[in-house]
């Protein structure tokens, strides 16, 4: 009688240990496989954050390369401006003689 009880104590064991086994390996491939599409998602912000970096690093770069254009055209903008403004002052200058001449002319006839 002891070794039948204790033969079914074993068997009631070793049943549990199988479908607990089985319970716990379908829980670690479950899990294997949500660890696998984690770290495929992981490798894809990865991939994207690269990505960005790159056309963040490239944005920047252009945005360097037009503001020193912007400033080269501001310079010479500004000397433009200069030279315009002297030659007016040269031409309202050459009006007042251009004036200065014509009535001299008509004062000596």
């Amino acid at each position: 009688m002891d070794d039948f009880l204790l033969m079914s104590i074993f068997g009631v064991l070793a049943l549990y240990f199988y479908s607990s086994s089985s319970t716990y390996k379908s829980l670690y491939k479950k899990i294997s496989e949500e660890k696998e599409l984690v770290e495929e998602k992981n490798r894809n912000l990865m991939k994207l954050k690269d990505k960005s970096e790159k056309q963040i690093q490239f944005s920047l770069a252009t945005i360097n390369d037009s503001q020193e254009s912007l400033k080269a055209t501001r310079a010479e903008f500004q000397e433009l401006k200069l030279k315009n403004s002297e030659l007016e002052h040269k031409n309202k200058l050459l009006q007042a003689r251009i004036e200065e001449l014509y009535t001299s002319v008509g004062t000596v006839q």
